[in-house]
């Protein structure tokens, strides 16, 4: 008898065993859900992604989840927000799923993956994976106002030296322009410098070419809002025997060393000047008879002009090129015609005196010079399409001031008709009312002949009839 009993409880136990076996052979779910930036610009897009992932032991072929998100996400494209029947159709331990939604508004939005089921691909379809059912992830969304708002405003040097030489006055974050002297023959100078904040940006360090005289030199610093401060460097390189000459209330130094100037175009030639008998290198060219030197003002800015030696002038030297025509404009006023009024026209970012024949015109006369022929002419230049054209031979203004009297003798015209018109209905309506008047008064004078007569009769036939009584 306790043996029959023994064999049912021996196979139970056996079952149960099998089944805890079973049980535990199923494997734990796991949920990792990110966002692909912490902080977006409304407007702009952003990425959840979802890992579902399982341990060794399980495997599962399907899924049913939810993705729930705030209203200002809008789902734009990825995978469902809603999958309650999902099948890969083979066993994963792990799958991905990406939403991809468009931000609105501002302020934090918060995605919640929510796991329904997720059956052990293993064992029967009633066994799920344990392990966490949902997660969330956020996103802060801000203005485009609100993240400019937040760049950092410093545009601070936290340092700045030039490598060799002292700087004065000593350096300070909010002392913008410094100087620094250099002895004669330096050519180069190292500018060190450091930013107070790391989101910062630096121009101008390193190295700089120098030269004889004053040499401006801007160290930028733009903030990351864009904010610039630009701190200047003034380093005077000292020149032997200096030639410095002054008109226009401004000093100038002659530039003496060659290698810091060019020639304008291929018609100069160099060659070798004197001015107050020392040796200093210079342009020509024949054909304009112009000698071109290098002057160098107070910030450092080398131009070239050209020199009369006769009369000991500096003219700053300015040409256009149009096409394949190089220009040099002087302000000739002598062969301007009489009736053309003095005028500015920008011309490759110059200002240039003109003139015009009236205030709103978009073409400009000037007196030029041909560079490469040397010959003088008056140019047309159209402001609109940025075009010169050879005025020869007052062609371009009697053809202009012809136009110009056409179409003064069109409102001339015009308004004589109109004048004659008005003139004639005037008169016909004065014609017309006399006329009327006339009948009127004729009128009158036959209707008071009528009255009169009637009287006259009526006082006969009153005076026959006393008679006869």
């Amino acid at each position: 008898m306790k043996k029959k009993i023994f064999i049912p409880i021996l196979f139970i136990t056996s079952l149960f065993i099998i089944n805890t076996v079973k049980v535990n052979a199923v494997g734990t779910a796991n949920i990792s859900i990110w966002a692909s930036a912490g902080t977006v610009v409304s407007g702009n897009n952003v990425t959840f992604t979802v890992d579902l992932t399982s341990s060794n032991k399980g495997a599962f072929s399907a899924w049913s989840y939810t993705m729930q998100c705030g209203g200002n996400l809008i789902w734009q494209s990825g995978d469902k927000m809603n999958e309650l029947a999902g099948a890969s159709g083979s066993p994963l331990t792990s799958k991905r799923f990406t939403f991809n939604f468009r931000t609105t508004g501002s302020g934090t939005a918060t995605c919640t993956f929510q796991l329904h089921s997720l059956p052990d691909y293993n064992d029967s379809a009633s066994a799920e994976m344990g392990g966490t059912k949902e997660k969330s992830a956020s996103v802060r969304i801000i203005t485009q106002s609100e993240l400019e708002a937040s760049y950092s405003k410093n545009n601070n040097l936290s340092s700045l030296s030039v490598e060799g030489y002292t700087l004065s006055p000593n350096f300070n974050k909010n002392t913008l322009e410094y100087n620094v002297e250099l002895p004669n023959g330096v050519t180069k100078i190292k500018i060190n410098g450091s930013k107070e904040d790391g989101t910062a940006n630096i121009n101008g360090l390193g190295e700089h070419n120098v030269s004889e005289g004053k040499n401006k030199i801007e160290i930028k610093v733009t903030a990351q809002n864009g904010s610039v401060k630009t701190y200047i460097i003034n380093a005077t390189v000292k020149e032997l025997d200096p030639i410095i000459v002054s008109f226009d209330n401004e000093e100038y130094n002659v530039v003496r060393k060659k290698e810091q100037i060019t020639a304008p175009n291929d018609t100069f030639v160099e060659k070798t000047i004197l001015i107050n008998e020392l040796e200093v290198p210079a342009f020509e060219n024949d054909k304009l008879g112009f000698t071109l030197v290098g002057l160098k003002d107070s910030e450092g800015n080398i131009n070239l002009y050209i020199y009369d030696e006769l009369k000991n002038t500096y003219t700053l030297y300015q040409e256009y090129t149009f096409s394949s025509l190089i220009i040099y404009i002087n302000d000739n006023k002598n062969n301007i015609p009489t009736n053309y009024l003095p005028a500015k026209v920008e011309i490759n970012e110059h200002k240039v005196n003109a003139y015009q024949l009236k205030p709103n015109s978009k073409f400009y006369l000037f007196n030029g010079i041909n560079v490469v022929t040397g010959e003088e002419n008056l140019y047309v230049y159209d402001s609109k399409e940025q075009t010169i054209q050879r005025y020869n031979d007052n062609e371009a203004l009697d053809d202009y001031i012809e136009n110009e009297k056409i179409y003064q003798y069109i409102i001339i015209g015009l308004g004589s008709f109109i004048i004659i018109t008005y003139l004639v209905l005037l008169i016909s309506l004065i014609t017309k009312k006399s006329h009327k008047k006339k009948i009127e008064m004729q009128k009158l004078a036959i209707f008071e002949d009528d009255t009169k007569e009637k009287k006259t009769n009526k006082e006969k036939i009153a005076k026959n009839k006393e008679e006869d009584n």
